[in-house]
């Protein structure tokens, strides 16, 4: 009897034990919710479209809601609110029948030589372009796990490091933090850029210094290839370490992430499209503490990277989520060029080349107009703008001396209207 009264006041235990864990369990998510006021609006809409993966989000937020965490609570926040703006994009190369074009760029001479052949492709009828395979929304696959590793490796790294100048905690979350680049596949390189390239932190040396040195190894070790271009894909940062080459922008991806591994700052900038000429330019740049900026060279030592007279635009891939860009106003069935309505940058063309604004007679019914530039014997929008009440459309901080044309845009086709004109170094126009 004694026995089974035992027992049972053991199992009676027990369930009181499930029970205060249970109320716990309670009150911590009580506790939340009574804090949501804390959280800001931008996360809390954030974590609501996370849907089924809010509860893992949640996790980030309770490893990091401490006293001692706040900062990194921040930066938590920071995240956790821009995840549904960006993803991993996985395109395929297709013909106008939506049949794949496998093509393997190692056996062409070169970049002109794979233009050449998709242009007998194109001579069938059969238009050649970049289709979406794969969207992978960040904040549907990347989890709890991964953005608390990733917080603690970023925060630590930015507090341990010796500059003369230290990054304040918004250029840390801004530049240092974000751990993507553009729309490459997320990966964690703290530790493997570290060890990289521990041989120069050990040195102690400037942020210039570093970046510099960093900056040598990388143009010594990869070289540039431009017949990858046609990959729709970006490369994988142990692709470009294996085969020792990229194109333009495997390369800058690959640099931006192992000097931000380091706790320094960097971010991509890039032209799309080159006027009057093909393709266009991706290079790094580091922002530095004292507002300046350092960009740094490519294998073949050019400085001048955007070139005046051949650059329209020069835009910064940004992690930060921005109300105003195209791609946050249109719809979502709305076709739009690449580079333009697919995710956040910033327009940096000033920092880099003279410019101007202009203004275009638009008469159409179309939502939104794009200045081209003539790029591979086509016209390539460059930049977006919405046609005002006056059938007007503006285009700002547009580079100079350069030949645009006003395109439409829609899924099947990009259409020229009107004609060509030359943006004068004054801002004024001619044709």
């Amino acid at each position: 009897y004694n026995l089974i009264h035992q027992l049972e006041l053991v199992l009676r235990l027990q369930k009181y034990f499930l029970l205060i864990l249970f109320m716990l369990a309670l009150m911590v998510v009580s506790c939340l919710k009574k804090k949501a006021p804390g959280i800001p609006t931008e996360v809390q809409k954030s974590l609501n479209k996370s849907s089924i993966c809010k509860p893992d989000l949640m996790k980030v937020i309770l490893a990091f809601n401490r006293p001692e965490d706040s900062l990194k609570l921040q930066a938590a926040y920071f995240l956790i609110k821009n995840l549904e703006n960006n993803y991993t994009l996985r395109m395929s190369l297709r013909d106008s029948s939506d049949t794949l074009i496998d093509i393997n760029p190692s056996e062409f001479k070169d970049y002109v030589s794979i233009k050449r052949h998709f242009d007998s492709i194109e001579m069938n009828s059969q238009k050649v372009s970049y289709k979406t395979d794969t969207i992978l929304l960040d904040i549907e696959n990347v989890n709890s796990e991964f953005i608390i590793k990733h917080i603690n490796n970023t925060y630590n790294t930015w507090q341990k490091s010796t500059w003369d100048n230290k990054y304040n905690f918004n250029e840390f979350c801004d530049f240092i933090l974000p751990y993507r680049v553009a729309n490459e596949d997320v990966g964690s390189y703290s530790n493997h850029f570290s060890e990289k390239y521990a041989h120069i932190i050990r040195r102690n040396l400037n942020i210039i210094e570093t970046a510099i040195l960093i900056n040598k190894e990388i143009n010594n070790e990869i070289s540039r290839d431009d017949r990858l271009v046609v990959n729709p894909n970006a490369q994988l940062i142990s692709t470009t370490e294996k085969n020792h080459t990229g194109s333009l922008r495997d390369i800058n991806i690959y640099k931006v992430t192992a000097l931000r591994s380091i706790g320094i700052a960097a971010v991509m900038d890039y032209t799309p499209y080159f006027a009057d000429s093909i393709l266009g330019y991706y290079s790094t740049t580091i922002i530095l503490p004292n507002n300046k900026k350092l960009i740094l060279s490519t294998s073949d030592n050019k400085q001048l990277d955007y070139p005046q007279g051949k650059v329209a635009k020069v835009y910064r891939r940004s992690h930060n989520y921005d109300p105003n860009s195209l791609f946050s106003i249109k719809e979502k069935e709305i076709h739009t060029p690449p580079f333009l309505g697919d995710y956040n940058y910033l327009d940096v063309t000033d920092e880099y080349i003279k410019t101007a604004d202009v203004t275009v007679d638009f008469d159409d019914t179309s939502q939104f107009v794009y200045l081209a530039v003539f790029n591979e014997n086509k016209w390539k929008p460059v930049e977006w703008s919405q046609v005002d009440n006056e059938n007007k459309a503006s285009f700002k901080n547009m580079g100079t001396d350069v030949f645009y044309r006003l395109v439409v845009v829609s899924e099947e086709e990009i259409l020229p209207i009107g004609h060509a004109f030359y943006l004068n170094s004054n801002g004024s126009k001619s044709r």
